[in-house]
C-alpha cells in the first residue's frame, strides 16, 4: 500500500491508540482520504470497511491498496459517511456483525487543497467549485451568485468567524458573477486590512467549502448512527478542524455519557503536538475527540 506523496494523517499516533486495533476484528474509516489511517489499522491487524465520496480517493485506493482488497482486508465504497450504515449492512459479510472502531476525520487532503482544478485553493487559478464530490449539483461558484449579501455575510461567520464578512460579501456581489479563485481570492484581500500570517482568504474558503458539501449537516446525521452501530465496547473517534464540527462532537459525546451510554476516553480534546505542527502546518487547529461504547 502506498499513501500520498502529499498528504500526512493528522494525529495518526493518537487516533490509532484511542481505536485501541484488535487483530481480526472490523473497523469503519468513514474518511478514507488518502488512507494513512486505514493503512495503519491494516497493519495492526484490522479489517477495514473504509468510506469516501471523492472519486480521486476511490481511484487511490484501487491503485495503491490493490492487494489489501484482494486479500478482503479493506473494503472501500464511494459514500457519503451519512450512509454508513446502509454501507454496512449492504455487504453480506458484515451485515451479522458491528465494527469495533469507528474513525471520522473531518478535514480536506492535502492533494485536494493542493489540486490545481477544483478550486478549493486561493493559491491556485482555477474555477470556483470546491465540491468534494462531483455529483453535487452546487458549486461554489453557484452559492456567490444565488445567496444574498446578508446570507453570504452570515455564512462567513458563523462558518468561517470572518471578522470582516459584511464588507466582502458586499464586494463580492458587486463584482458578480464571481466564478474564479484568484478573482474570489483578490476580492477578499482587497476588502480586509492584512493580519498575521494567515492569508486574508483563509476563513471565506473554509466557510464556502462547508456549505457546498453539507459538512456539518452531514456530521450531525453521521456521527449519531455510527455511534448506534458501534459493536458493545466499541469506539469512536473524531478529528475535527472548525469549531463548528468541534462543537457538535463535544456536546454529543457529552450527552452520551451523561445517559450512561459512553465512556468518555477524552474528558478534554486531544491536539496534535508542536513537533507534528511543524511538520505540517494544516494541522494545527486539529481536535480529536474519543468515547467507548458502554
Amino acid at each position: 500500500m502506498k499513501q500520498s506523496e502529499h498528504h500526512q494523517p493528522v494525529m495518526l499516533a493518537e487516533a490509532i491508540e484511542m481505536l485501541s486495533i484488535k487483530p481480526g476484528h472490523w473497523y469503519i474509516d468513514a474518511t478514507f482520504g488518502r488512507g494513512g489511517h486505514t493503512s495503519k489499522m491494516i497493519a495492526l491487524g484490522g479489517l477495514v470497511l473504509a468510506l469516501d465520496f471523492d472519486q480521486e480517493a476511490i481511484q487511490f485506493a484501487q491503485e495503491h491498496f490493490s492487494a489489501e482488497i484482494s486479500d478482503c482486508k479493506l473494503i472501500i465504497k464511494r459514500a457519503n459517511f451519512t450512509e454508513i450504515e446502509s454501507i454496512w449492512r449492504a455487504e453480506a459479510s458484515l451485515k451479522d456483525l458491528r465494527p469495533q472502531g469507528i474513525l471520522f476525520d473531518f478535514g480536506t487532503t492535502s492533494d485536494q487543497l493542493l489540486s490545481p482544478t477544483r478550486g478549493f485553493s486561493f493559491e491556485s487559478d482555477a474555477p470556483l467549485d470546491m465540491r468534494m464530490d462531483d455529483r453535487l449539483g452546487v458549486t461554489a461558484a453557484d452559492f456567490l451568485q444565488v445567496l444574498s449579501e446578508k446570507e453570504l455575510a452570515n455564512m462567513f461567520r458563523n462558518f468561517g468567524g470572518e471578522s470582516y464578512a459584511q464588507p466582502i460579501a458586499r464586494k463580492i456581489k458587486q463584482a458578480s458573477p464571481v466564478t474564479t479563485t484568484r478573482q474570489l481570492a483578490e476580492i477578499v484581500t482587497k476588502s480586509k486590512p492584512p493580519r498575521g500570517h494567515l492569508h486574508p482568504a483563509t476563513k471565506v474558503f473554509q466557510a464556502l467549502r462547508i456549505i457546498v458539501n453539507s459538512e456539518i449537516h452531514n456530521l450531525e446525521q453521521a456521527v449519531p448512527t455510527a455511534f448506534s452501530l458501534l459493536n458493545s465496547k466499541g469506539r469512536l473517534v473524531t478529528l475535527a478542524f472548525h469549531e463548528g464540527e468541534d462543537r457538535f462532537v463535544k456536546q454529543y459525546f457529552k450527552s452520551l455519557e451523561s445517559k450512561s451510554q459512553a465512556r468518555l476516553l477524552t474528558p478534554k480534546s486531544l491536539t496534535p503536538s508542536l513537533e507534528e505542527i511543524g511538520l505540517n502546518p494544516r494541522a494545527r487547529s486539529t481536535k480529536l475527540r474519543a468515547i467507548e461504547k458502554i
